[in-house]
């Protein structure tokens, strides 16, 4: 079809549309006889020609579907949304310590003044880190200071790599981070959860009806949730465990928002006479100087418990459990049900398989922990699918209560089973990860002489070398994980 906008959008020619157009125009230009195949050195020119004209033509359409607010993404869904009078909700960055060992007093400039660039350091991956309060150690010393990541969003750290220095300063000696982080970064809002946001914020205009709350409740910010129920009735109406009054509206709400957003969007979109049911209560000052009282419910967390076994699909690498159960990109930051949602072991893989494709998830069914699946106890009965007690209660996925099985004890690999090499008394970190509750570090076997922190899992090398030592983590459920040490 040509190219135009019409009834039904724009339509740009296709590839073959175009092919056979370019094709024509060569051969009334030179003959009939022109060889115009791909391996051809005019097909070649003229297939140049014809990725040209697509390439302008995809630029076109982008430009085009750009004004669709559905269908725009980047800076210029950023543009469509501001049109609905919200913004993309920005990132923020992980915030880690890190040791500076000095040999002398000095300065290092961090991010509370503007008159030289904050002192920079890096790990061994290239993520640049930097100090957030200047700092002005006195003399020779370890010294351990806050940094944030340069970039935004969840950057994880692994302790002991961040020991390169991109400011170079006189007395700096040396730079390492002998912990993971202490704030875990949030990423940046999503075009595909924006574009959600934004089409219920298009129900802002409208009042006096259900649709105008939700969406005028959903618009405000820190609001993550929200549920409501109406009886239209002239008798009460039992939703769950609670009793809602005839002619009443019950809003559930959830997330960090303040009490008078809340309220006011409540006085402003509900019906005229319309009761409101709920143990919340704010009191909104009218134009005539009276109050009146908004009534709601704050979504009540329920604790969910999660266990699942977690299979490498290439059978090298393991599972990236740490991925997984990370509080600001794993399973605590996306698997978020709503008031009253129910949860299931489907939406559970899918979203471990978003995270960490290379993690196959299994249940042995239902029953024990040991089984997997859900519950409200770490050692409870556990279902393929779970509902809150009460159309009230949010279920609340913590990173200490998913428990995913087997353990692993980084940075050994159970599935290579090398060994992990350590000179005589040096030292090596080892973290375990998977399990639940408190973990415990021990020797299987000590024939280095070595020793182990158990409650962190710092490993030192004892002085007998060539020979292996094993080392052990243990949750509180029992569940265990080894590494094989090689001392050098």
């Amino acid at each position: 079809m040509p190219n135009s906008i019409g009834a039904t959008g724009l339509t740009t020619y296709t590839q073959a549309e175009l092919t056979a157009i370019f094709t024509q125009a060569f051969e009334t230009i030179y003959g009939d006889d022109i060889v115009l195949t791909s391996d051809s050195p005019d097909g070649q020119m003229m297939n140049i020609f014809i990725q040209v004209v697509l390439d302008n033509l995809d630029l076109v359409t982008q430009i085009y579907n750009g004004f669709d607010p559905d269908a725009a993404i980047g800076v210029i869904l950023d543009s469509r949304v501001a049109y609905n009078g919200i913004q993309r909700l920005a990132g923020t960055s992980t915030v880690t310590n890190v040791s500076i060992t000095t040999t002398q007093s000095c300065t290092l400039p961090g991010l509370d003044q503007t008159n030289v660039p904050a002192y920079t350091v890096a790990d061994n991956a290239g993520t640049q880190w930097v100090l957030q309060t200047t700092q002005n150690p006195a003399g020779p010393g370890t010294y351990v200071y806050a940094f944030q990541a340069v970039n935004p969003g969840a950057t994880l750290t692994i302790p002991n790599t961040i020991t390169v220095p991109v400011t170079v300063v006189l007395g700096v000696s040396a730079i390492n981070n002998p912990t993971t982080y202490t704030t875990l970064g949030t990423n940046e809002e999503t075009d595909a959860a924006l574009r959600i946001r934004r089409q219920q914020s298009v129900s802002l205009g409208s009042q006096g009806y259900l649709a105008g709350l939700y969406a005028a409740l959903q618009n405000i910010n820190g609001v993550t949730s929200v549920n409501i129920y109406e009886n239209d009735s002239s008798l009460p109406v039992t939703f769950g465990s609670d009793t809602v009054p005839s002619h009443c509206i019950w809003v559930i709400v959830s997330g960090s928002a303040s009490a008078s957003a809340i309220a006011n969007a409540i006085y402003t979109k509900r019906n005229a006479g319309c009761g409101m049911y709920g143990a919340q209560s704010f009191l909104i000052t009218q134009v005539d100087g009276s109050s009146f009282a908004v009534f709601w419910d704050d979504v009540t967390p329920e604790v969910l418990y999660i266990t699942f076994y977690a299979t490498s699909l290439n059978g090298t690498s393991p599972p990236n459990i740490a991925a997984i159960v990370s509080a600001a990109s794993g399973l605590p930051a996306i698997f978020k049900p709503g008031a009253n949602a129910e949860v299931n072991i489907n939406q559970l893989a899918t979203l471990v398989q978003q995270i960490d494709p290379n993690t196959l998830v299994t249940f042995s069914g239902a029953g024990t922990p040991a089984a997997g699946g859900f519950s409200t106890a770490p050692t409870g009965t556990y279902s393929n699918t779970l509902s809150p007690t009460s159309k009230k209660y949010q279920f609340q996925v913590n990173p200490g209560n998913i428990i995913v099985l087997p353990m692993i004890l980084y940075p050994y690999n159970p599935l290579t089973a090398i060994p992990v090499n350590v000179a005589p008394t040096f030292t090596q970190q080892f973290t375990g990860f998977g399990g639940y509750g408190t973990l415990t570090y021990a020797f299987v076997t000590n024939n280095s002489g070595g020793s182990i922190s158990s409650s962190t899992g710092l490993y030192t090398a004892g002085s007998t070398g060539l020979v292996e030592d094993t080392i052990r983590v243990t949750d509180s459920l029992g569940n265990t994980a080894t590494a094989v040490i090689q001392v050098t």
